[in-house]
């Protein structure tokens, strides 16, 4: 298996392909196309990518001869045509599949849309800018102490003089 793409590259597009049922297997677990995918060790975002680049008559026949080939035998009682048309469905549509189809049959995966990192970086400039803030504040503050031994005492009150006797 292909090592998995980066997680920043994972669109969400492909969300509903991927997770939709297909069956259970022999031990009565839940299998949906990513799993599926991965029990052939194929990459789930990579052939979904692939499978979207094409057109629908391409990617049906591509998903039909995977479904037909996994090797579990339970999911094997499944109608793989009619299971690929109704998964194809799921995919993100595309206005120009027909241009794109060329593209994928040579094996490349068109990219769906770049992920802005503006964000990314706008956090963490903000973040520092911040920690900066603190960090001039805590210099700049003077110390308090909230130990009572390092209070200062309050000022001692003068003692009263003696009663002085009065003269009469």
């Amino acid at each position: 298996m292909k090592p998995p793409a980066s997680f920043s590259a994972l669109g969400s597009e492909f969300d509903a392909f991927l997770f939709a049922a297909i069956g259970e297997d022999r031990n009565a677990m839940p299998v949906s196309v990513v799993s599926a995918l991965a029990r052939m060790n194929l990459d789930p975002w990579h052939e979904a990518g692939s499978l979207a680049a094409m057109s629908v008559e391409a990617a049906t026949a591509k998903l039909t001869s995977l479904l037909a080939a996994l090797p579990d035998a339970s999911l094997k009682r499944l109608d793989p045509p009619t299971l690929a048309a109704r998964l194809i469905a799921f995919l993100p549509q595309r206005p120009d599949s027909d241009a794109r189809s060329s593209a994928a049959g040579a094996g490349t995966v068109v990219a769906t849309r770049p992920r802005p990192r503006l964000n990314v970086i706008v956090l963490a400039i903000y973040v520092i800018v911040m920690l900066g803030t603190q960090f001039v504040a805590m210099r700049l503050s003077p110390p308090t102490h909230a130990d009572p031994a390092h209070a200062s005492a309050p000022p001692a009150a003068a003692p009263h003089p003696p009663p002085t006797a009065s003269r009469k």
